[in-house]
């Protein structure tokens, strides 16, 4: 693994550092290792949920590296690597919390809104600003902004390259929380304390079916909401969750 990526376990939970000095943009190299990254924390039981930053304390991504081009890669095929990576995000069957350390601009704040939640820093800003520089959203941006703001609001800040600061990002429903400026990653990984004593399938579950399009039928989505169900009811943890209930004890989840 190159340094573009640092990982960190900490107790259950895994945190990985968006790593590229001054202004932690991406590139090929970033998008390879946070996917391989993601991959093996997945497949790794004893973490169970994971926050992404980056490195410093000003900047959490500015986004991709357009001075260093595409590598051997088009245009297009570049953009698809980051979709892919967003994706991966989005869909990931643990939890994933943005700690917004920094500003999170274009590239960066379109990870940041593929994660599950964000937690941003008081004098922190977000915002999709491309057409600052005569482009636009191409990681995903322009399907999930509009998700959690609204369209017409969506239109306005990407058109005009707004950048949002934590207070109205906390207004709009962009993030979760905002965290005095030395704290995001504590109360970041306090919340993850919480989310990892959940159970996991359970989390899973949830994850999979809250990832579903927008545009899905409601009749499909509450097909998929009784098959998860279903699932859990005969999993060990629906066991152990009921005993413990009945037993006037914290429960203990293990995933299975």
């Amino acid at each position: 693994m190159s340094d573009a990526i640092l990982f960190e376990q900490r107790d259950a939970v895994g945190i990985i550092t968006i790593n590229r000095p001054k202004a932690n943009q991406l590139n090929h190299e970033v998008f390879e290792e946070f996917r391989k990254t993601l991959d093996i924390i997945e497949l790794n039981k004893d973490l169970r949920a994971v926050i992404v930053t980056g490195a410093g304390d000003k900047i959490f991504s500015a986004g991709a590296d357009l001075t260093a081009g595409f590598g051997d890669y088009s245009p297009v095929d570049f953009l698809k690597r980051g979709q892919d990576l967003c994706n991966k995000i989005e869909y990931y069957t643990k939890p994933v919390i943005a700690a917004l350390n920094g500003h999170a601009f274009g590239g960066g704040c379109e990870i940041a809104i593929s994660c599950h939640f964000r937690f941003i820093k008081k004098d922190a800003r977000i915002g999709l600003t491309e057409t600052n520089l005569g482009i636009m959203p191409g990681y995903g941006g322009t399907l999930r902004l509009q998700r959690y703001i609204g369209r017409a609001k969506a239109l306005e800040y990407m058109l005009l390259g707004k950048q949002i600061d934590a207070d109205e990002a906390l207004a709009l429903g962009l993030v979760n929380r905002i965290c005095k400026d030395d704290k995001v990653m504590e109360e970041s990984f306090e919340f993850a304390q919480k989310l990892v004593k959940r159970p996991p399938l359970a989390v899973k579950a949830i994850l999979r079916v809250m990832a579903m399009s927008p545009s899905t039928s409601p009749d499909f989505h509450l097909q998929v909401e009784r098959e998860e169900l279903a699932k859990l009811f005969v999993s060990k943890d629906t066991r152990e969750g009921l005993t413990a209930f009945m037993e006037k004890r914290e429960p203990v989840f293990t995933g299975e």
